[in-house]
């Protein structure tokens, strides 16, 4: 299912929800460094995945600004910075910049910031369970953008509500959400948001079991990933061409798109994906009889989504560690796993993973 993600949305493990932050602004013209310049460095820098030269970059790009209070890229700067800290896995820190851009901009009455920082925290409560919250800032976020007429920024959040409609199990719903954004980015000729929606539209088919279906959707995908420059994407296509794999019972295709995600996910200090990752290297462990280092990995992951605050990611890897336990014999620790990872899905209202959840604690207890 469909994790927050990135901008992506971004989830939530595998492509997460997306914002419109394609913008770029130019290089100065002085003989010292402005704001201009400090962009382009940190935009450089995103791009190499160097998140503590971006971050610095970014620091430099609000300090040259003469009059930040009014200064609409204030909002925009704040944004950036907690998009970098959220794929750092720092999700505290990201929602504080998040908060901050927000309330700078309904300062201002900068309608598309206050969209944009509304879509993150949107993003944020996605990733922490709370759907109900999440719904609520998308609807709201494109409402603004409407206003402001960015209509990328409305199709972003159209994917984020595709996504939302997933993780509830509401694939029709969802289905119609991923169409619909795909169908204005392409009218646009928006690559770069093209591919991160078809990423998801992947992932939707493998959880209907369209395979073929999936496995050329993310084959689209990763050509815009590599064809634009954009790491991110062509991260989350590893990720979840590994549960497509997975999925067909392709072990050694899915160990090496793990292992293929993981080393991209280290080298963008992606804790998110980087957990994803292993959450399937250990399925895979699992499911070709290494039962300890199944438990590695699947520890290891656990480790990386609560340090991320990823609850649903956290509550798939408490699953899947939950059937470990069932297979080593292990009745108390699988019924334990279960019975978190049945509570992290019911808070969340995602559907699907409950029910089945709740048909493997009966099946414990036939």
């Amino acid at each position: 299912m469909s994790g927050p993600a990135d901008e992506q949305m971004a989830g939530t493990g595998k492509c997460g929800p997306l914002e419109n932050d394609g913008e770029r602004v130019g290089l100065g013209v002085s003989g010292r460094p402005d704001f201009g310049s400090w962009a382009e460095a940190a935009r450089a820098a995103e791009r190499r995945g160097d998140s503590a030269a971006a971050l610095r970059a970014w620091d430099e790009a609000l300090a040259s600004l003469e009059a930040p209070e009014t200064d609409p890229r204030t909002a925009d700067v704040l944004r950036y910075m907690g998009t970098v800290y959220r794929e750092r896995g720092e999700t505290d820190r990201a929602e504080r910049r998040y908060r901050e851009s927000y309330a700078r901009a309904e300062r201002m009455g900068y309608d598309d910031g206050t969209a944009q920082a509304g879509n993150w925290l949107g993003v944020i409560a996605l990733g922490r369970g709370g759907l109900g919250e999440a719904e609520a800032r998308f609807h709201h976020a494109r409402r603004l953008a409407w206003r402001s007429g960015n209509d990328r920024l409305a199709g972003a959040v159209e994917q984020n509500l595709g996504i939302l409609a997933n993780i509830r199990g509401d694939l029709d719903v969802a289905l119609t959400h991923y169409r619909s954004a795909l169908a204005q980015f392409r009218m646009a000729q928006d690559d770069w948001m093209a591919g991160l929606v078809l990423n998801n539209l992947g992932l939707l088919h493998t959880d209907i079991g369209l395979w073929d279906e999936a496995e050329n959707t993310f084959r689209e995908a990763h050509e815009v990933a590599v064809s634009t420059g954009n790491p991110m994407l062509e991260n989350s296509v590893e990720v979840n061409r590994a549960e497509l794999l997975i999925a067909r019972g392709d072990w050694e295709g899915a160990r090496q798109a793990c292992g293929r995600a993981r080393e991209l996910a280290q080298r963008r200090h992606d804790a998110q994906r980087e957990a994803e990752a292993l959450k399937f290297m250990g399925v895979i462990a699992r499911e070709e009889g290494s039962l300890a280092d199944a438990q590695r990995e699947f520890d290891e992951a656990e480790a990386l989504a609560r340090a991320a605050d990823d609850r649903l990611l956290m509550a798939e890897v408490a699953k899947e560690t939950g059937e470990l336990y069932r297979r080593q014999n292990r009745i108390d620790l699988a019924r334990i796993a279960w019975s978190r990872a049945l509570d992290l899905f019911q808070a969340m209202g995602a559907r699907l993973d409950l029910r089945d959840t709740e048909e493997r604690l009966r099946a414990l207890a036939a």
